[in-house]
């Protein structure tokens, strides 16, 4: 992967909380040659023991929150200084004005901000109001490459990637507009994805090829 993307680009790992403190440790000290920008929630998000025990043995930037939805266990990990970047989710945290108030605190803690978002173009805009007014942001995840081709019919304005980078909409509110009659053409699905899986990362409802 990194002679595919250059020695410039940056390389996140995602671990996806799956892995006990000495088999994280064991696997950053591996691809640590790789140079990687992050070590994402090499441990269970539920353990902030098990995540400082970690920290404290790598040299990679450590992020983690998308799985944290109160203001309250962000203190906690604030506080135990175990991680570099936090995630936190638009969506779950309580919108954006609760997610700009989180990541001043981060600020004040020489945390950087990197949105978790694997939600439609409604929640990336929202997202991006965050990333745009805080000055600790670092990237903004989003699934622009998975999203259907009928996406665009549903959402008027939906933020699209140009050259690498997001742009301010100054178009009013979010910068999006929801057509409620076209999603209406797109019954929702429910889709499962088994992490154990192989391509669960492409995110295609059960029974789609």
């Amino acid at each position: 992967m990194r002679d595919a993307i250059g020695p410039d680009a940056e390389l996140m790992l995602e671990m996806h909380g799956r892995f006990s403190p000495s088999t994280a440790v064991r696997l950053a000290h591996e691809l640590a040659p790789f140079k990687p920008a992050w070590l994402e929630e090499p441990v269970p998000p539920e353990n902030l023991k098990a995540l400082e025990k970690v920290a404290a043995k790598v040299d990679i930037p450590v992020a983690t929150g998308e799985r944290i939805h109160d203001r309250i266990e962000f203190r906690e990990l604030f506080e135990s200084q175990a991680v570099d970047i936090i995630q936190p989710d638009v969506g779950h945290i309580g919108g954006i004005w609760e997610t700009r108030k989180l990541a001043a605190t981060a600020e004040a803690h020489y945390v950087l901000v990197a949105p978790h978002n694997v939600g439609g173009p409604v929640l990336t805009a929202a997202s991006l109001q965050v990333g745009f007014s805080s000055p600790n942001f670092k990237i903004l995840e989003h699934f622009n490459d998975f999203a259907d081709a009928e996406i665009k019919k549903v959402v008027k304005g939906a933020p699209q990637v140009i050259d690498g980078y997001f742009h301010l909409s100054d178009a009013p509110g979010l910068g999006v507009e929801l057509d409620t009659d076209a999603a209406a053409e797109f019954p929702q699905q429910q889709a499962r994805f088994d992490l154990w899986a192989d391509g669960w990362e492409q995110r295609k409802p059960k029974g789609t090829k």
